[in-house]
């Protein structure tokens, strides 16, 4: 990884999603994106429930990025689709040939579909084959059981719990489990998320 990886906003293409730079003209599609409360439970910087705290979410992921910390997505579905979640690369560490993937949420409407395996698929693929990166590390909290298998279906591997870690709005201290993907598991890791990929995908009605 050079000095300048995981700066450049870019678009990464995929089969039923494309994952676009963030942008202050999508709060509108990415608040109704939002809209179930379930959504926001347990993450860490949520999206909230007005369109004020979405705005505040946004400001902070951009500056954020504008100092080289974050590089901040938009999902969209394809073809010409409308937003439908935020994900983004974080704790870059380019010293040591490190990134995780996090801050991902999504519509409810689209939770155990396609759309989190192939935008997995895509942000793994370009840290790992265009930024050369050693270890892609994910995390989530304790309490999130969906959001853990969903981690461990794609592949990665379960490190262990950081303890009480974070302060949540609220007084809950957050327990985070810890995963990661290896630069030398990543050709299985890239053939499992291929698989399941390549599988027919009905979109949910409505959508």
């Amino acid at each position: 990884m050079s000095a300048d990886g995981f700066r450049s906003p870019i678009t990464l293409y995929g089969r039923f999603i494309e994952l676009v730079p963030l942008e202050r003209s999508h709060r509108d599609e990415l608040r109704y994106a939002a809209r179930d409360p379930e959504v926001s439970r347990y993450l860490r910087n949520p999206p909230g429930t007005t369109l004020a705290e979405l705005d505040a979410l946004i400001e902070l992921l951009l500056g954020l990025q504008k100092a080289g910390e974050v590089l901040a997505f938009t999902t969209r579905l394809l073809p010409e689709g409308p937003a439908i979640g935020m994900t983004r690369y974080l704790n870059i560490d380019r010293k040591n040939l490190g990134v995780e993937v996090g801050g991902t949420w999504l519509d409810s409407t689209y939770w155990r579909t396609a759309v989190n395996t192939e935008s997995k698929y895509l942000l793994f693929r370009h840290a790992f084959e265009s930024e050369s990166v050693r270890r892609v590390q994910l995390q989530t909290d304790l309490r999130n059981v969906r959001s853990q298998r969903a981690i461990e279906r794609v592949g990665a591997v379960r490190e262990g719990v950081l303890r009480e870690k974070v302060l949540l709005p609220g007084g809950y201290f957050r327990s985070s489990v810890i995963y990661s993907v290896l630069a030398s598991e990543w050709p299985a890791v890239k053939g499992r998320l291929e698989t399941m990929i390549a599988r027919p995908w009905t979109r949910p009605k409505g959508s």
